[in-house]
C-alpha cells in the first residue's frame, strides 16, 4: 500500500473525459451507443468527453458499469512514493497556517498564537509529524495551554523561546536559544512562546501512539487542531473532558459517538457531564476503539519522569561517538557518521532524535539499508545525498540546508555526505528523528 499518493501533475478532472472516450472507442461504440446505456443524450456525452461540462460521480459510475471497466480505469492514475522532500524555498514561499485549538469545556474553535508550516503534509500514515513553526511572543497572563499526541521534540532554529509545562509537580519552564532542543510528553498541558519582540523559528516533530500522528489534523490548509488543556479537579473530570473533546473533534453527536462506543446516549451524556462514574471497562473501550493510549486519558497521573529533557547547543557541539541507543543499528543508513542521541532513551520512547554529522565518504560502501519505522531528516548545514530505490530503479536526490526528507525506513535507503569540490571541508550536519513504528 503506498504511503504517499498524489494525482499526477499532468492529470486532473479534465483527463476523465478523454479516458471515457478512449474506453468507448475501444469497444467500437458510437456516442449514441454509450449515451443510451447511461440515460443521457449523445450531446451531453460528447460534452463530457471533450471536458466541456463537469462530470458527476454517479454518472461516472454508471459509465464504468456500462463499459464494463473498473471505475479506477477512468480516473487519473496516482503516483506513489515511500518518501517526500520539502525544499526550504518551497516551504518559506507558503504562508504559515494558523494553529487551531478547541476548548474542552465549550467545544469552541479558536486560533493559537503560533503558526506552522507542514514539512511532510503529503505523506499518509505518519507516526511522527514534522513542522516548521513560528513561535510568536505572548504575555504571560495570556498564556494558553494545549495538549496533543504523546511526544514532542523541539529544535530552535532562530530566536529564543520559553517552554511552559504543567506537570503533577507544578509548572515547569525552560528557556531555549538557537541550537537548543527539548523533548517532552506533549499530552501534558504546555505553552511555547517567543521571549523576544519578534517571532522565533523552531523545528517540531510530534509523535503519536496507537494511531497516525496526522489523524489529529484538520483539512488541508487549515492546520492541525489541538486540545486546549488544563488539569481538571479530579481524574474522572479529566477523563470526561477528554471524552467530550474527542467526540467534538471527530464531528460526532452524542448519539453517534455512543453508537460507536456501544453504549447508550444517556450513559455517554451522563459521563461527559460528570453525573455517572467512568468504569475501567469503558476506559479500555475508549482506548481500543479510538486508538488512543491510556496516557491520553490519564495524562495527569500516569506520567513518566523526567517530564522533559533538554540539550543545549554548547553540549551538542562536541560531536559524538557511537550511539548507545536501540536505533543505532538502523543508523547505518547515514554512512560514515558521528552522531549523538538528543535524549536518553531509557523510557521506551516512540521516537528518538539525533544530531548527525556526516564525514567524508571516502571508500565507504553505499549499500542501502532498511529497518522498521519512519525517519525525518532536516539538513542544518552542508549537503546530504539521499540514495534509495523507486519502482526497482536507483534514485538519488541532494538536500541543502533547510531542506528535509520524510521516508518510510523499511524501503532501502542511505544518506551520504556531498562534497561540492575536493577542497570542501564542511561537514554535513542534520537533525534525524527516527520512529519505532
Amino acid at each position: 500500500m503506498p504511503v504517499y499518493t498524489t494525482i499526477a501533475a499532468d492529470e486532473g478532472p479534465q483527463g476523465v473525459g478523454r479516458m471515457v472516450r478512449d474506453q468507448r472507442r475501444r469497444r467500437g461504440w458510437r456516442l449514441h451507443d454509450l449515451a443510451s446505456r447511461v440515460a443521457v443524450s449523445a450531446a451531453t456525452l460528447s460534452a463530457i468527453e471533450n471536458d466541456k461540462v463537469s462530470l458527476e460521480i454517479d454518472l461516472l459510475v454508471a459509465i464504468s458499469r456500462a463499459l464494463e471497466v473498473p471505475l479506477d480505469s477512468l480516473l487519473p492514475r496516482s503516483q506513489s512514493s515511500h518518501f517526500c522532500i520539502a525544499r526550504r524555498t518551497d516551504v518559506e514561499s507558503r504562508p504559515p497556517q494558523p494553529m487551531k485549538i478547541v476548548s474542552r469545556t465549550t467545544g469552541a474553535l479558536s486560533s493559537y498564537h503560533n503558526k506552522l508550516r507542514p514539512l511532510a503534509e503529503s505523506f499518509v500514515g505518519k507516526h511522527i509529524e514534522p513542522f516548521d513553526i513560528e513561535i510568536h511572543p505572548l504575555p504571560a497572563e495570556r498564556a494558553r495551554f494545549i495538549g496533543h499526541h504523546h511526544e514532542e521534540f523541539v529544535f530552535v532554529l532562530r530566536g529564543e523561546i520559553e517552554c511552559l509545562l504543567k506537570t503533577p509537580d507544578g509548572l515547569l519552564r525552560e528557556t531555549l536559544g538557537p541550537g537548543d532542543c527539548i523533548h517532552f510528553w506533549s499530552y501534558l498541558p504546555h505553552c511555547i512562546r517567543s521571549t523576544g519582540p519578534e517571532a522565533a523559528r523552531s523545528l517540531h516533530v510530534f509523535c503519536s501512539l496507537g494511531e497516525p500522528a496526522d489523524s489529529e489534523s484538520a483539512s488541508a490548509g487549515s492546520g492541525p487542531i489541538y486540545l486546549m488543556d488544563a488539569f481538571a479537579k479530579t481524574l474522572s473530570d479529566q477523563i470526561a473532558d477528554r471524552i467530550a473533546t474527542l467526540r467534538r473533534s471527530r464531528g460526532m453527536s452524542t448519539a453517534e459517538f455512543a453508537r460507536f462506543l456501544g453504549v447508550s446516549p444517556r450513559r455517554l451524556l451522563d459521563v461527559e457531564r460528570g453525573r455517572r462514574p467512568i468504569t475501567v471497562e469503558l476506559l479500555f473501550d475508549l482506548c481500543r476503539k479510538c486508538r488512543k493510549p491510556k496516557e491520553f486519558f490519564l495524562a495527569g497521573t500516569l506520567v513518566d519522569r523526567p517530564f522533559y529533557q533538554v540539550r543545549r547547543a554548547r553540549r551538542i557541539g562536541g560531536g559524538g561517538g557511537p550511539a548507545r541507543n536501540v536505533f543505532s543499528e538502523g543508523l547505518r543508513c547515514c554512512g560514515p557518521v558521528r552522531l549523538r542521541a538528543l535524549v536518553n532513551d531509557d523510557r521506551n520512547l516512540a521516537m528518538v532524535p539525533f544530531i548527525v554529522r556526516l564525514t567524508a565518504q571516502g571508500t565507504s560502501s553505499n549499500a542501502l539499508v532498511e529497518h522498521g519505522g519512519q525517519e525525518f531528516l532536516y539538513v542544518l548545514r552542508g549537503a546530504i545525498r539521499l540514495l534509495t530505490v523507486q519502482d526497482g530503479r536507483p534514485l538519488t536526490d541532494v538536500l541543502s540546508p533547510g531542506d528535509c526528507c520524510f521516508i518510510d525506513a523499511s524501503v532501502p535507503h542511505r544518506y551520504v555526505d556531498v562534497r561540492l569540490t575536493a577542497y570542501d571541508r564542511q561537514t554535513a550536519e542534520a537533525i534525524l528523528v527516527v520512529s519505532r513504528r
